[in-house]
């Protein structure tokens, strides 16, 4: 099979295609992890449509799509947001990897590293001076990725997945200057 992904910017009539991957991908990754009620009542806030519509409409954030061919069907996201961390270093350019999700089938291809490469130039774009993103401190593999691609870890916080509270690590990648 011939296959070609490409990463495209979503435009608002991506909502519910972004609603349905953020879904299904977060239900993949954290089944058999955490707790199945927790998953579905964070999907159903976190992922809701109406979220990522009101996302796509705020120019503070942006979003890729990774589709596949043949038929260009949908198998990840990225999403740069404005950061809300509470660091003690935090400063107005700094800027929050809110998202990054591949289906599994499609991992370990450079996917998660191209969708990473979009969000790394709309960061120096908009030259903020480093990404930051919340990780869960047992997702192994993900903050395994980000160590690869040279974010560090710089913190901690609290994280409300469905009413349950899950510790996450705060990774931060330098985004030099030029």
């Amino acid at each position: 099979m011939n296959s070609a992904i490409r990463i495209r910017t979503c435009t608002a009539e991506d909502a519910a295609i972004l609603a349905l991957v953020g879904q299904a991908t977060f239900l993949e990754a954290f089944a058999g992890v955490l707790d199945g009620q927790h998953i579905l009542a964070h999907c159903a806030d976190a992922h809701a449509v109406a979220r990522y519509r009101s996302w796509l409409a705020d120019g503070r954030y942006q979003l890729w799509l990774a589709e596949i061919s043949p038929g260009y069907a949908p198998v990840g996201y990225a999403m740069i947001a404005p950061a809300q961390f509470a660091l003690s270093d935090s400063t107005s350019h700094d800027l929050e990897l809110k998202r990054i999700y591949v289906f599994s089938k499609f991992q370990g291809q450079g996917l998660g590293k191209k969708l990473l490469q979009a969000a790394i130039a709309a960061a120096h774009a908009r030259q903020v001076q480093r990404l930051l993103l919340g990780v869960y401190e047992h997702n192994e593999a993900a903050i395994g990725f980000y160590t690869r691609m040279g974010f560090r870890k710089v913190g901690t916080r609290k994280f409300n997945m469905g009413g349950l509270e899950c510790d996450d690590y705060v990774m931060a990648l330098p985004i030099s200057a030029g």
